[in-house]
């Protein structure tokens, strides 16, 4: 081959390279933020929600999903850009980042960890189908008698977190057949009085129980005490949930690609499956 030939064939590789990438999408976090950048809110960093590594770099499972995602929910929007807001901020309203000639951008989407069912959270939002779900376990040594709820009368009971101790309180009757409830400041601490025969069980809540190490040790009661499901909030009546809700479920359902795409994603940042996310799109 000639060296004519040779460079023409470079040169037309070089270029069928570079319209591969020109055709691609902008799939991305914004440089800089524009009319057409989506902002998305947060207010405070909650791993393994949303939060900066070592690196320095915001990243999260809401970071995770939202770029896997934005190509099917991104409408008139080039890119997105992740805002810190305060915590009374209210998406879909208040004004989210100020560029330095004083224009004004609202995000229309609020993620970092959103408890469903608190405060009046229902009223003043739309959200999504729960994403996240972190169950109120209770949790034995390997080979107790204890099989049931009904077996903890007379037992002492230790308990991990408020969230766990609000769910005991709500079950009262659990509660007071209890010998006794003794509240722990860490599950690690609690699972060491549970071994050493200091208690019989602890109520805990099932993120701070799957970190622990030697699971085989230990058994969880069928059943739970509460569930706190977590999810994305919108202004209220906002359509753009319905987007968020199909996009989320495209991306789990392996009708819409090769396999499940999101449960991947959940077991990256919670170490299993922590969602029971169960949305099923409007049949036109």
């Amino acid at each position: 081959m000639s060296k004519f030939k040779k460079a023409l064939c470079v040169l037309l590789s070089m270029l069928f390279v570079a319209g591969c990438f020109a055709g691609c999408s902008s799939k991305g976090e914004a440089e800089e933020i524009t009319d057409k950048t989506m902002l998305i809110a947060y207010s405070e960093e909650n791993e393994p929600f949303i939060y900066t590594d070592e690196n320095g770099k915001l990243t999260g499972f809401d970071v995770e999903v939202m770029e896997a995602i934005f190509d099917n929910v991104k409408n008139d929007y080039k890119d997105y850009q992740f805002v810190k807001v305060d915590a009374d901020y209210r998406v879909g309203e208040d004004a989210a980042y100020t560029d330095g000639d004083g224009n004004e951008y609202i995000a229309y989407i609020m993620v970092g960890g959103l408890q469903k069912d608190t405060g009046s959270f229902n009223k003043d939002f739309t959200f999504t189908e729960s994403i996240i779900d972190n169950r109120i376990i209770t949790v034995t040594p390997s080979g107790s008698k204890i099989a049931t709820y009904r077996d903890l009368k007379g037992k002492n009971v230790g308990v991990v977190t408020e969230q766990a101790m609000t769910a005991l309180d709500s079950n009262s009757t659990i509660k007071n057949n209890c010998k006794a409830v003794n509240e722990y400041e860490s599950v690690e601490k609690a699972l060491s009085a549970l071994k050493a025969g200091k208690i019989d069980a602890v109520v805990t809540d099932e993120f701070s129980f799957n970190v622990v190490g030697n699971k085989d040790d230990y058994s969880v009661l069928n059943g739970e005490l509460d569930t706190i499901s977590y999810v994305y909030a919108f202004k209220k009546y906002d359509w753009y949930v319905d987007a968020i809700n199909e996009a989320i479920y495209e991306l789990k359902s392996p009708d819409y690609n090769d396999a499940d795409e999101f449960t991947p994603i959940v077991e990256k940042y919670f170490g299993y499956n922590a969602s029971s996310f169960n949305y099923e799109p409007v049949e036109e």
